[in-house]
């Protein structure tokens, strides 16, 4: 149970849905959590809730010199991370025939190149402090294939799965990267659905999937299985199948 005792774990985009879930399940594990969004108030008021030493670190993933500024205090107050986990994201639900530009920006911004700036600030620490860090990217099922109004989040899940494998082929052996790639999960994001999700599940059960993945050996932590799996096996299939098969789906 006591699996993350005496480490440091960094979890960026923690002020709700999964994020706090998470820390609230490894703070009962025995870590020692750096807490990140841009809400103080929702960050401070989960740190007052655990127990534990946690320490609130507030910035825009957007910002790149804030990410590395937030980088460096993390490692200064704590002396090294063991652990970072990405879970800020933007969503909006959207055809590819009713686009917003603007909020398209946000979007990109904030999922994939949120992610650049902190593999920008993060990579040099990982590779100068002594003991080996471990990075998990936060994916999602919705980039595994194209589906009907999946765009751009699913977009940018995409390109983080790309980004995780191209981290794991080229910095693999300096620090562990790994890929979580959640089902539906009840979040804040997803209360913006107006169709049904099947087998969606609560941020609770996903942060228990989550605090045991990063414990394993795989470099992917998906789930739920039973619908993950249908994907992953959506997309081994030729395309003249998987797009008639999903140009049939609804939204």
């Amino acid at each position: 149970m006591n699996r993350y005792k005496n480490e440091i774990v960094w979890i960026i985009g923690a002020s709700s849905g999964i994020g706090s879930s998470l820390a609230r399940e490894l703070a009962a594990r025995g870590a020692t959590l750096a807490l990140s969004a841009r809400r103080k108030d929702e960050l401070e008021k989960l740190a007052s809730s655990l127990d534990g030493e946690h320490k609130v670190f507030v910035f825009d993933v957007t910002d790149a010199e804030s990410f590395m500024h937030a980088a460096q205090d993390v490692r200064n107050a704590f002396g090294c991370i063991d652990r970072v986990i990405v879970l800020a994201a933007a969503y909006a639900p959207m055809k590819m025939d009713a686009l917003d530009m603007a909020v398209i920006k946000q979007i990109v911004d904030v999922n994939l190149t949120g992610v650049f700036n902190l593999a920008h600030a993060l990579i040099s620490i990982f590779k100068t402090q002594k003991t080996r860090g471990q990075l998990a990217l936060c994916g999602s099922v919705a980039g595994y294939i194209g589906l009907p109004g999946g765009q751009p989040y699913s977009a940018t899940k995409a390109a983080i799965i790309n980004l995780a494998e191209s981290l794991y082929a080229e910095c693999g052996k300096d620090f562990d990267v790994k890929l979580i790639s959640p089902g539906f999960v009840r979040t804040p994001l997803t209360d913006k659905n107006d169709f049904k999700m099947p087998m969606i599940i609560e941020p609770e059960q996903a942060a228990k999937e989550i605090a045991d993945g990063l414990l394993s050996n795989s470099f992917e932590i998906h789930f739920p299985k039973k619908f993950t799996t249908f994907l992953k096996f959506l997309r081994l299939l030729p395309y003249g199948l998987s797009l008639r098969i999903t140009g049939n789906f609804k939204t």
